[in-house]
């Protein structure tokens, strides 16, 4: 068997490693980082290689999410052992502490490193507390933050286009308070750009909205982890964009993890139309407040369209107690006509409110004088794995403003076949065109 390649990262001497968890890599150690939330470590791999995890305060058993990787591990006294083939986002849960996990960050390693002379390259280097605050990016450049890099600050463009934020070190956003208040910034704020690409990153604490491209045409965002606990701490918001795709992102948010909105009020651009959005092969976590994956509920356009939501694993879904607190929303809270949306093999491990809530409502986030529209919605191969049996709500606003056309396809929760309202716990009003289908049996 081929040596595995292995390659860890020092981190900054000013960071002060993580009290609950260290980590080995065939020997060598990853440097664990510490948040209030959570613990995370990245580490690039090719091939197979041993972790070892010491656990550095008492626990009695593990749990490793997303269950859908079927991640073996052993234990020896206070280590935790497992085998990892590759790149890999994984959530290490000790009891029921979810407010304690280790998260594994696992790359490929990175052999497309720009060079730090290149004049379009702004290169922070690995190992070094970087402090430059507010960043503002011009077309044709590229923000390169490499492995062990820790940079706090911000990243800000707009008109631009061409641009890229790249690298597999920390963006940090301990520069700004993180209680409300004016002056807290998006980390990656994109105004009217096209042809964005952020990759890689991991962006720790973000004092408000994470990742906002707004107005932009042609987003990529792929292998980007997002970890806050920050009151509005939003972790993508993808506010009146096109052709938008956001590919194998690991968003642990106290707040709406996906947000796909219209709005003005932040920038004319925000309200343009929402098409040809695609969110996949991503693991969700949204802890207290908002929703795992939401559209609204600001939905300030005519229409918002083509939206896909593909091989995702929600690992949690908290109680909030307010009007949302669900794994897939839409709360269409303005004019827009909502329609032709897609959730498609996405396994649910602990929803703890709602598992569906699709409504057209006046909320206090409505600013539209005219209630819009919800149709042609469609869930397959949707499945609650674990955790609580969540209930679903599917209201429309009145006669005029029903919800139209929604179609759950294999569908099913803890084994049992969604086939009726009454087996999902789902209420239904205000719509019409609600139809179970499980095999070739559709029923409505």
């Amino acid at each position: 068997m081929p040596q595995a390649r292995v390659i860890t990262y020092p981190a900054p001497p000013e960071i002060e490693p993580s009290a609950d968890f260290r980590v080995r890599v065939d020997g060598q150690d990853a440097f664990v980082y510490a948040l209030d939330v959570a613990s995370y470590a990245i580490f690039a791999l090719e091939g197979t290689a041993q972790v070892e995890i010491e656990v550095l305060f008492p626990f009695e058993n593990v749990q490793i999410r997303p269950l859908s990787r079927d991640q073996r591990w052993q234990r020896d006294g206070s280590t935790v052992r497992l085998n990892l083939d590759g790149p890999t986002k994984l959530s290490i849960e000790c009891d029921d502490e979810i407010h304690r996990p280790l998260f594994l960050f696992v790359a490929a390693p990175d052999d497309d490193t720009p060079s730090p002379d290149d004049p379009n390259v702004r290169y922070f280097e690995g190992g070094v507390l970087h402090t430059p605050g507010m960043m503002d990016l011009a077309s044709g450049e590229t923000i390169y933050i490499a492995a062990g890099a820790v940079v706090r600050g911000a990243i800000r463009a707009e008109g631009q286009h061409q641009i890229a934020v790249r690298g597999h070190g920390v963006l940090d956003g301990n520069l700004w308070p993180h209680e409300p208040g004016e002056d807290r910034p998006h980390m990656l704020s994109f105004l009217d750009c096209q042809d964005v690409t952020v990759e890689g990153v991991t962006v720790a604490d973000s004092p408000c909205w994470t990742l906002v491209p707004t107005g932009c045409d042609r987003v990529r965002l792929r292998d980007v982890r997002i970890i806050t606990s920050a009151a509005n701490g939003d972790g993508i918001d993808i506010v009146g964009s096109r052709d938008v795709v956001v590919d194998g992102a690991f968003i642990r948010t106290k707040d709406d993890c996906i947000a796909i909105k219209a709005m003005t009020n932040r920038h004319p651009s925000g309200g343009r139309n929402v098409e040809c959005v695609r969110i996949r092969r991503s693991v969700f976590w949204n802890a207290e407040w908002g929703n795992a994956l939401e559209i609204g509920y600001e939905t300030r356009c005519e229409a918002m369209s083509d939206i896909v939501f593909e091989d995702c694993d929600v690992i949690h879904c908290e109680f909030e107690g307010w009007q949302s607190g669900g794994v897939f929303t839409i709360h269409n809270g303005d004019r827009a006509t909502i329609h032709d949306v897609r959730y498609e093999n996405i396994r649910v491990e602990d929803a703890q409110e709602k598992l569906i809530d699709i409504k057209v409502l006046v909320a206090q986030y409505s600013k539209d004088d005219a209630r819009g529209h919800v149709r042609d919605i469609h869930f397959k191969d949707v499945r609650v794995v674990a955790g609580p049996f969540p209930v679903s709500i599917v209201r429309g606003l009145d006669g005029q403003h029903l919800i139209e056309n929604v179609t759950l396809e294999n569908v099913s929760a803890h084994g049992v076949a969604f086939r009726d309202a009454n087996a999902a716990h789902m209420v239904v009003e205000l719509a019409r065109g609600v139809t179970f289908r499980s095999g070739d049996r559709p029923s409505g």
